[in-house]
């Protein structure tokens, strides 16, 4: 059975959030410390125009609530793991579907909304129905959830990875139109540590890209010392950083170093293999850089990674 087809039939008695839309979200992983609801309150009984102010404030709590049943999918598993994780995604799916359409039939509309406001609604509308109709009528379409295995928890987190990242977008996008002064880091307690796992994975990647790419410069007088290390790098790699990688790329990287270790291993020099390799890392690396919470830092291509304060 499909992902689709399971997650068009509510699960009932499996998911039970403490909070709905328009009510305070407290005690939940993402908005308890600094209580992130508490902080959109704040912000939204600053607007002087009601009508706004009530629009908007819907808005940024039902962002809240969906980014509090995102946090839900990566805590502990009972024995209906995959019903209950489905029944999340049932609840986010449809109350995103909702919120998109409140922006665009109602808050958009409204008599006070000036042009900042009115662009930043619409992008908001657009990046949440794109982003949750490729999730569930794209990737998770096909998915087989008989079982649970890493495949199909792999798929769940990377759906929970995208809109979690959509949602914050969003969020912080239409609180700065009304406190410029606001960052990811002040918002979201888990941004810290994105940035952080973000900033080692790319510290990694760029030491494994001058690697194999010294490897591939001098593939006609290999020796067993360098191989040994190459193998070693790449092994190290998967069983770390690659943890920190989209689940998408977890395959391709397998395939790729699977190969070159195999290569290694018959007495082979892999110099093609090492040329396509340092191909997919430069691109892997350029996605990480491209990261929203590395937006900020100036980022050098190569083994920057001492130069930079992630204290």
């Amino acid at each position: 059975m499909s992902t689709l087809l399971q997650l068009s039939t509510p699960f009932t008695g499996i998911f039970n959030p403490k909070t709905r839309p328009g009510e305070a979200c407290v005690g939940t992983p993402t908005s308890e410390i600094p209580n992130l609801q508490s902080q959109v309150t704040i912000l939204t009984d600053s607007i002087s125009d009601e009508a706004v102010r009530l629009a908007v404030g819907k808005v940024l709590t039902d962002l809240v609530f969906l980014l509090d049943c995102l946090s839900l999918i990566a805590g502990p598993r009972d024995p209906a793991g995959i019903k209950e994780v489905v029944s999340i995604l049932n609840t986010v799916r449809s109350e995103a579907y909702s919120l998109g359409a409140f922006i665009e039939n109602h808050a958009m509309r409204l008599v006070g909304v000036d042009d900042v406001l009115n662009e930043t609604l619409d992008s908001s509308a657009y990046a949440i129905n794109h982003e949750v109709r490729r999730i569930f009528t794209g990737e998770l379409a096909d998915m087989n959830l008989d079982q649970e295995d890493q495949e199909t928890r792999g798929a769940f987190l990377h759906a929970q990875g995208v809109l979690t990242n959509c949602f914050q977008q969003c969020l912080i996008n239409l609180a700065r139109v009304f406190d410029a002064s606001l960052t990811d880091a002040r918002l979201f307690q888990d941004w810290q540590g994105r940035r952080e796992s973000s900033l080692l994975l790319y510290h990694d990647l760029s030491e494994l890209i001058e690697l194999v790419q010294a490897s591939e410069k001098d593939s006609l007088k290999y020796s067993e010392q360098t191989l040994d290390h190459l193998e070693e790098r790449l092994t190290a790699f998967r069983e770390g950083s690659m943890q920190c990688l989209m689940y998408k790329d977890w395959q391709q990287y397998e395939a790729f170093s699977e190969q070159i270790i195999a290569s290694i291993r018959n007495g082979k020099r892999p110099a093609d293999l090492l040329h396509h390799m340092g191909c997919y890392l430069e691109t892997l690396l350029a996605h990480v850089k491209a990261r929203s919470v590395l937006a900020d830092l100036a980022l050098e291509p190569l083994c920057i990674y001492e130069k930079i304060d992630i204290s």
